[in-house]
């Protein structure tokens, strides 16, 4: 942007400061060489007012316009503003003709020197009066009794002459107007005699060819002096370019305090405050060439970093600032997005996550799919749960082998008794089916598994509490045994019973083939699970709750039968106990978000509590009598005759 010195300035550097979100801290200056000692004042004024924290130090890169001559320049507190500040200068160099051979140019030292005002050199030339004046701050004629500078009495002194450095480029152009015209010459007037007297100051103009009278300017720049070539007085190749500037060159100069050591100190004067202009590097047709040793910036640290906004993290999208054309300020993505380009961010498919780079996305399922893993602890304790539990029923099943055929096992119920246990273990079971890999076997498994063992478990307790009630309630009307109450037709009934669940499962199967997927709880997130909602698991259990609700409805009508055959009030009490189980779990599973591993693993906890319930309450009078108080596993019968006798 462009600002307009006298109205601007404050609102340029105000743009600069800290607080604001533009990061630019160099300033590339390329204004007249009268606006800089202000515009450095202005800032110098900003800087002492600016808090420590809030100090920003501006490194100014500058034009050739900045005149490292000038007084002005470096007054007051303007050296604090200037400190740091990189300087182009036109690379010229010391011309040897005006120390060592004046003698043999026009501009010879001891002609300058002559020109002193009131001689005929001197009033020759109209410039000089003005150069007088202005160096020398005088006036001329004026009266005698005036008390201003008289310019008639300013002399130049040989031994203050000091030539200015821009002086090659001036022999420059006046070679090249020469080489120039002595190219037309030699191309329009080829014959013309004419020789370099007529150039002489004395000599009226000569004639010429009419060629080159007929030749405007315009044509002599294009087709002479666009064209010359010539070694200049420093021995460089001298030719202009295309745009019509002549040989680029520059020395790179910094303003930084004199340092022990080797500086090439391009200014004559050092000044006051121990401060100098130090050459740090050149430029010359397009090679860059900096001694970074000499580099000095202030009071900071490293190299400034100057932009106008830093650019944006992996992550962070640039939103453009109101006011601020090249500025920008760093918003974040969200997670699940990736950068489309700088300024737009774009989610990522439902599977997929942003890379490190957030340059695109990756497939979760391909090195990020979740499942449940043998070494996590949500596998680790159902299974070990689980293993304990088919270790205990395993037990049971060889202490009722061991004790077959006394009164405790065979008043039990044996057959049934040996199916609650098969039933128990197909429980525990579940959980490692559970805990698997979902595949297509898995799933199907999972589907029929859970639903057919409960089915085993709860039917044959049904249809162990149908037996009694049906015998008790038939004994005060009839002495006639009730029908199905054999081992073979319980085991039928029960079969029967838990054969529903299987066929409807294996129907569901049949609609629904079994399968896997993949879930997305979160945007993060891809779990390997079955094809069927959880709620459709609830849904195959429904058959099991009905089981449940008719034992518990034939517990409660058998609580009062004698204490031998009391056996359903354990049942009663285990159906109680797997209801509360089973409320608690639904309750936990829906409650629990999306976290899939502890839906799983309480799954499998509540499956193996529902068969420990059972082990315990059914079984556990039973083991007592057996391994404890085996006086009561006899018959009655026998030891009455024993005490008769």
């Amino acid at each position: 942007c462009r600002y307009s010195f006298q109205t601007r300035t404050n609102s340029f550097l105000f743009r600069l400061q800290p607080d604001r979100k533009v990061g630019a801290r160099v300033v590339i200056l390329f204004v007249g060489t009268e606006y800089v000692p202000e515009l450095l004042r202005h800032t110098a004024e900003r800087m002492k007012l600016a808090t420590k924290q809030h100090k920003k130090r501006i490194i100014w890169l500058a034009s050739e316009s900045w005149d490292r001559n000038n007084d002005k320049y470096m007054i007051g507190q303007n050296k604090l503003a200037a400190q740091g500040a990189l300087v182009l200068m036109l690379a010229s160099q010391k011309v040897p003709s005006f120390n060592e051979a004046r003698n043999y140019f026009i501009f010879a030292i001891n002609y300058l020197m002559s020109l002193q005002p009131g001689t005929e050199k001197f009033e020759r030339n109209k410039w000089l009066r003005e150069l007088w004046i202005t160096k020398y701050k005088c006036k001329f004629d004026l009266p005698p009794d005036s008390t201003e500078n008289r310019c008639e009495d300013a002399r130049q002194m040989s031994e203050n002459f000091h030539a200015d450095d821009k002086v090659q480029f001036v022999i420059d152009a006046v070679y090249a107007i020469a080489h120039a015209l002595q190219a037309m010459k030699s191309a329009v007037c080829p014959n013309d005699t004419i020789e370099s007297s007529w150039i002489s100051r004395y000599s009226e103009k000569p004639d010429l060819c009419q060629g080159i009278d007929d030749i405007d300017g315009e044509e002599f720049y294009q087709k002479y002096l666009l064209k010359v070539q010539f070694k200049d007085i420093v021995g460089r190749n001298f030719r202009f370019s295309p745009q019509g500037d002549g040989p680029a060159s520059y020395t790179i100069l910094t303003y930084k305090p004199n340092t022990i050591g080797e500086q090439q100190h391009l200014s004559g004067n050092g000044d006051s405050e121990g401060y100098d202009y130090v050459e740090i590097g050149h430029w010359s047709e397009n090679n860059l060439t900096i001694n970074e040793d000499e580099l000095w910036w202030a009071d900071l640290d490293q190299i400034p970093l100057s932009q106008c906004s830093l650019e944006c993290r992996a992550g962070y999208r640039k939103q453009l600032i109101k006011d601020e054309q090249c500025c920008w300020a760093c918003t974040k993505c969200e997670d699940y997005e990736f950068l489309v380009n700088e300024t737009y961010c774009s989610p990522c498919d439902l599977g997929w996550w942003p890379t490190e780079d957030r340059k695109g996305c990756f497939d979760l399922s391909v090195a990020h799919l979740k499942y449940m893993r043998w070494s996590s602890l949500y596998s680790m304790v159902p299974a070990i749960f689980a293993v304990i539990g088919i270790i205990a029923t395993v037990s049971v099943i060889v202490i009722y082998a061991m004790y077959n055929e006394t009164p405790v096992v065979k008043a039990s119920g044996r057959e049934l008794s040996y199916l609650l246990l098969i039933s128990m273990i197909m429980c525990y079971s579940m959980t490692f089916v559970l805990l698997s890999k979902p595949n297509t076997i898995v799933c199907a498994i999972k589907r029929t598994g859970i639903g057919f063992a409960f089915s085993c478990l709860y039917a044959a307790m049904l249809v162990k509490t149908n037996r009694i009630a049906r015998i008790f309630s038939r004994a005060g009307m009839s002495a006639q045994r009730p029908l199905f109450i054999s081992p073979i037709s319980q085991v039928v009934m029960t079969s029967m019973l838990a054969g529903v669940q299987l066929v409807g499962s294996l129907i569901w199967l049949f609609v629904v083939p079994p399968g896997s997927r993949h879930d997305y709880p979160s945007r993060d997130q891809v779990v390997l699970t079955c094809n069927v909602p959880d709620h459709h698991f609830l849904y195959s259990l429904a058959y099991n709750g009905f089981l449940i609700i008719a034992c518990t409805v034939y517990a409660v009508k058998t609580r009062k039968v004698p204490e031998n055959f009391n056996e359903t009030k354990f049942i009663g009490f285990s159906m109680y106990t797997t209801c509360v189980v089973w409320l608690s779990w639904i309750f936990f599973f829906f409650g629990s978000g999306s976290d899939f591993q502890i839906q799983t693993s309480s799954l499998c906890i509540s499956i193996s509590m529902s068969a420990n319930v059972a082990l315990v309450c059914i079984f556990s009078p039973k083991l007592w009598i057996i391994l404890f108080e085996k006086h009561k596993n006899v018959r009655k019968q026998e030891g009455d005759l024993l005490s008769k006798r």
